[in-house]
């Protein structure tokens, strides 16, 4: 019987892994696109992401990551919130973590699971990601964007680690 239980217990939890890390990206066509292709320029052969609203550029993959010419491949590192501040400047170029108003603005409201524009910034988790904005109330808090519902989120605690996107002004 504990053979029978453990079995079954390995075939479900494969079961419910491969159904969350491979579940696709869901739009709504009743939604207006808030961050379409066309208001993005590719740079550095792909390797960079200019945002012609905000005039921001940011790396095309997440930390950790690496651009082959077609997509993002390579996990996504995670870092707490100190580390992912050291981890963006250590880059170079003057690249930086965003704060949270820079990072809401690559959020795409008309898709989730991940809420992104999947043209432009590839293979991006559905996680949580850092911004550099610290909680004003809360000093062991900073913000974030969860990446898989499209919100922000002031709550998660800073020793937490969580992948993040480098970004630096023209």
């Amino acid at each position: 019987m504990n053979k029978i239980l453990k079995i079954y217990s390995g075939a479900l939890i494969l079961a419910i892994t491969a159904t969350t890390s491979y579940a696709a990206q869901t739009c709504s066509s009743n939604i207006s696109a808030t961050t379409p292709s066309s208001r993005f320029e590719l740079l550095n052969g792909g390797n960079e992401v200019k945002d012609k609203q905000t005039g921001l550029i940011w790396q095309r993959c997440s930390v950790g990551q690496t651009w082959d010419g077609k997509s993002c491949t390579g996990e996504a590192k995670k870092y707490t919130w100190q580390q992912a501040l050291k981890a963006t400047k250590e880059i170079g170029n003057h690249y930086r973590l965003p704060n949270i108003k820079e990072l809401k603005t690559i959020l795409e409201h008309q898709c989730q699971t991940p809420a992104i524009n999947t043209s432009i910034f590839d293979n991006t988790a559905s996680s949580y990601y850092w911004s550099s904005s610290p909680r004003a109330n809360r000093h062991k808090n900073a913000w974030s964007v969860d990446f898989d519902k499209g919100h922000d989120n002031g709550n998660n605690i800073k020793t937490n680690s969580y992948p993040v996107r480098a970004v630096r002004s023209q």
